[in-house]
């Protein structure tokens, strides 16, 4: 798994993600709440492409074992303090959260066509200071390009057909997974 084309894909990404992340972790580094056990993002029922759990898997066998996952309501992958046991390799929906986010949708709910309609949200612990909806575009992380690119890499090792994984799943004890 760890030579194959999508895994390495797929760190090229995350180190990507973590490059786009880091000014914007500067910039906004007096609004933001998120430290080292804060977990007001960490929601229960995040699912991940399978090429990450794959990781995941690969890096944290003896975890997914043997460890207990932490109690429904929250992110398995928490410990008692609610730091992640995971955090190096943790998914690409976590290495964004906190932070000013924008999008750009492009559909409307059933599936047609619409003009562009950009939407922003940031987490409630960091709305404070410039309003995010007033926030230049280059001070927001824009989702869309790195999911682009993560479904793209996923597709390639699933063979086109794309997996998506509870993180809660991926623990075989503790009535966390097969």
């Amino acid at each position: 798994m760890v030579d194959a084309p999508p895994a390495r894909a797929l760190l090229r990404i995350h180190d990507d993600v973590d490059a786009a992340v880091r000014p914007l972790v500067r910039l906004h580094g007096e609004r933001l709440s998120c430290r080292r056990g804060c977990r007001a993002c960490c929601v229960d029922g995040i699912t991940v492409f399978d090429l990450e759990a794959d990781r995941i898997r690969a890096r944290h066998a003896g975890l997914l074992e043997a460890g207990v996952p932490h109690p429904p309501g929250a992110c398995a992958f928490l410990d008692d303090e609610g730091a992640c046991r995971i955090y190096e390799d943790r998914p690409y929906v976590c290495r964004t959260q906190g932070l000013p986010l924008r999008w750009v949708e492009t559909e409307r709910e059933d599936g047609t066509p619409s003009d562009p309609v950009e939407y922003r949200d940031v987490c409630p612990l960091n709305d404070r200071g410039v309003p995010v909806d007033v926030l230049p575009a280059a001070a927001c992380f824009t989702l869309g390009p790195f999911e682009a690119r993560l479904a793209a890499a996923e597709r390639a090792r699933a063979g086109g057909r794309p997996r998506r994984v509870a993180l809660r799943a991926l623990f075989r004890g503790a009535g966390g997974g097969p």
